[in-house]
């Protein structure tokens, strides 16, 4: 087993589970992490990159 420290190349990380990319990903199920939150009237906004929101959760 190689234990060494290094960065993975595109081919690597397309295999592996959960792996970050940069390109678009069409997946309700995704949250797309460079957006944001914000809390108004006891509830928590998930925004997207493009300030659209994605959840709304009770604080």
């Amino acid at each position: 087993m190689d234990n060494s420290i290094r960065k993975l190349d595109i081919e690597e990380i397309n295999v592996v589970s959960g792996g970050m990319k940069w390109t678009p990903v069409n997946n309700p199920d995704v949250i797309d992490a460079r957006g944001g939150q914000f809390t108004a009237l006891g509830l928590t906004f998930t925004v997207d990159l493009e300030g659209n929101i994605t959840s709304i959760t009770p604080r």
